[in-house]
């Protein structure tokens, strides 16, 4: 049966293969693009519609990857088209106004420090309204997967194909704490500086519709944000989101640090029923 979601993801290289412990990186951060296409290996199991945005160098590998499923992958140069708002963000990452709000234990991580780690973190949305936009989502509902979202082959359960009714009118986010209260733009901008994880940036759903309204949002976010001399990864940008428009979202909890239960919490509760149905006709049959 086809899925009523089709899946965006994307991947580009930023030397993270690099990051080594022994060349002064935080610990674990260092992953080659061969551990992320085999990362990716698992999430291309799914049958659901596929669009990947990568550099022209991988497009090959990952067309074999997912073996004349449906997929679309579309390659651009980011370095090239997003080079400014790079720069932009390269900058305020050197700044001392910027780094002195930062907790000493925080500056290795990637986000204060990788102007094309918080580049590729915050072009999702942007991902997902290319893809709206340009014609190739066919599907009631558009989830953004990580690209290396299945570390482990238990993430997917097994699955063939992913498909749970989402609530139309939200856009759903995931979360790994409960309780986010969010009552001012500085209180967003705390959660950036100092690190606040509750919304994971490895999952997100919502209607074409949902989305380019969100996408709106976060464009909005990420300018405020510049305007203030701060830079961060996606799930402060995201925190921000829900401050400024909370009515937009859900909030999907999935456990306490438990960041890769998406298809373990929200399994195919409609294409189980469907399966079943057919079963039964055939029964009667």
């Amino acid at each position: 049966m086809k899925s009523s979601t089709t899946i965006v993801t994307a991947y580009f290289d930023i030397g993270r293969g690099e990051w080594t412990a022994n060349k002064g990186f935080r610990e674990k951060l260092a992953r080659s693009a061969d551990v992320y296409l085999d990362y990716f290996k698992r999430l291309a199991a799914l049958e659901n519609d596929m669009i990947v945005f990568t550099s022209p160098d991988l497009k090959e590998r990952i067309e074999a990857i997912r073996e004349g499923k449906p997929t679309t992958v579309i390659t651009l140069d980011i370095k090239k088209k997003f080079r400014h708002i790079r720069s932009r963000i390269e900058k305020i990452q050197k700044d001392s106004n910027f780094t002195k709000k930062l907790a000493e234990h925080q500056l290795k991580n990637p986000e204060y420090w990788s102007p094309d780690y918080v580049l590729v973190c915050n072009l999702k949305t942007y991902f997902v309204n290319k893809a709206i936009n340009s014609g190739l989502v066919n599907t009631a509902r558009v989830a953004w997967i990580d690209f290396g979202y299945c570390r482990t082959p238990t993430v997917t359960r097994h699955l063939k194909v992913w498909d749970y009714p989402f609530n139309t009118n939200k856009m759903h986010f995931f979360t790994i704490k409960k309780g986010l209260n969010v009552t001012s733009l500085q209180q967003a901008f705390d959660f950036m500086t100092g690190n606040h994880v509750y919304i994971i940036g490895g999952a997100i759903v919502g209607t074409t519709q949902k989305w380019q309204e969100f996408y709106r949002l976060v464009l909005e976010s990420q300018k405020i944000t510049l305007e203030n001399n701060i830079v961060d990864d996606d799930q402060g940008i995201f925190v921000m989101c829900y401050y400024m428009k909370p009515e937009l979202f859900s909030l999907n909890y999935l456990g306490r640090g438990k960041w890769f239960d998406l298809f373990r919490c929200f399994k195919n509760s409609v294409f189980k029923a469907k399966l079943q149905s057919l079963r039964i006709l055939l029964t009667r049959k």
